[in-house]
């Protein structure tokens, strides 16, 4: 029977995308460098370009209304449409995808919408020249790259979660005014958690309940499970979620004069001091301490607390998905009640993940 694995280091991008379309990590730098240069007088104002370079990849559909809500009024570049299909173009001999799909479920099947981002009329640098264009930097999954060491990393999830943590907030569906109440309804305590780690598993999660319900409820095989693991929690956007919580203790990354978001990756990737020890500095940022080389010793009460967030993670993960309006509130509910247990597997999914970080500290040491 095979065994679940929760992919981190991988040297292959995420499955579906091509390795050719992959950038180097000073392509990638060169072309934020770029967008950093857009706004004149604010490459050092570290904390704010953050945010901007944000929103080229992750903006609007709940980003400026429940995840990162101190950030909402920080304009982007890009104009960000929202679009029913993918945008496409041939390059090459090929057809390119420049849009993102954005899941949706309708009668449990996937049929996602798209996320478009092009110049504005107004742009600075190009002015209406290239209006309705797809900018370099979001084409082809650009921000999926590879690093020096031979393992893909996705430097927007990076960004998402530094993000994140510059504005930290619990993530609720209730207004501001009322989040006093939080804990008598659905939350993650950790707006971090749920756009890095925590939300791609339960990514993973959901896809195995839409699976279910829209296969009969059929129990998925090990085969298919493993499937979503890679596809929704692949190794190079684990990577990112780890090495924001590396980034955001070793530099200065809330700095509202302090240096470019472009210095720190340079830094970061380009030294081995940090990197290094990666997986051992995430496991004490969300709390795993004092590891024996087979446990830590609150390993237990860590599942335990985050089974719970990863419940109320996959029950914002099923309202915002599913489009009919019944069920986008019964689905949740029923979530939250501790249904579909069986189906969810949230234990085993953090369980795999504790598993592939040991490992890899075992191997730091």
């Amino acid at each position: 029977m095979q065994t679940l694995v929760q992919p981190i280091i991988s040297p292959h991008p995420e499955p579906g995308h091509n390795p050719n379309d992959a950038l180097s990590l000073q392509q990638f730098i060169d072309l934020l460098r770029e967008e950093e240069d857009y706004y004149p007088g604010e490459q050092h104002r570290t904390k704010r370009m953050i945010t901007r370079l944000r929103k080229i990849f992750y903006d609007k559909w709940g980003w400026n209304k429940e995840l990162i809500r101190g950030a909402a009024k920080i304009e982007g570049r890009y104009q960000v449409t929202i679009v029913d299909d993918a945008v496409t173009a041939m390059e090459e001999g090929r057809e390119v995808t420049h849009s993102r799909p954005l899941p949706r479920y309708r009668d449990y099947k996937y049929k996602p919408k798209h996320r478009l981002v092009t110049y504005r009329a107004d742009d600075r640098v190009y002015g209406d020249t290239r209006v309705g264009q797809v900018p370099e930097i979001y084409k082809k999954d650009h921000q999926e790259v590879l690093l020096p060491q031979g393992c893909y990393c996705d430097i927007a999830h990076i960004l998402a979660g530094l993000d994140a943590y510059n504005h930290k907030q619990v993530v609720s569906p209730l207004p501001n005014f009322l989040m006093f109440l939080h804990k008598l309804f659905p939350h993650v305590d950790s707006n971090v958690d749920i756009v890095t780690w925590l939300g791609d598993i339960a990514s993973s999660s959901g896809d195995f309940l839409f699976d279910y319900l829209n296969n009969n409820k059929q129990p998925l095989t090990p085969e298919q499970e493993q499937k979503y693991i890679d596809s929704d929690a692949c190794g190079s956007d684990m990577l990112g979620d780890i090495d924001t919580f590396v980034i955001a203790r070793h530099y200065e990354v809330s700095a509202e004069q302090g240096p470019r978001f472009t210095e720190i990756l340079t830094n970061y990737y380009n030294q081995d001091d940090y990197i290094r020890h990666r997986c051992s500095a995430f496991c004490a940022a969300v709390g795993l301490k004092d590891f024996d080389g087979a446990n830590f010793s609150n390993e237990q009460e860590w599942l335990r607390y985050y089974r719970k967030q990863l419940r109320d993670n996959t029950t914002f993960q099923a309202w915002s998905l599913t489009d009919e309006k019944l069920r986008s509130i019964w689905l949740p509910i029923v979530i939250w009640f501790n249904g579909y247990r069986d189906v969810l597997k949230l234990e085993l999914l953090l369980e795999i993940f504790l598993k592939a970080l040991k490992e890899l500290i075992r191997q730091e040491q």
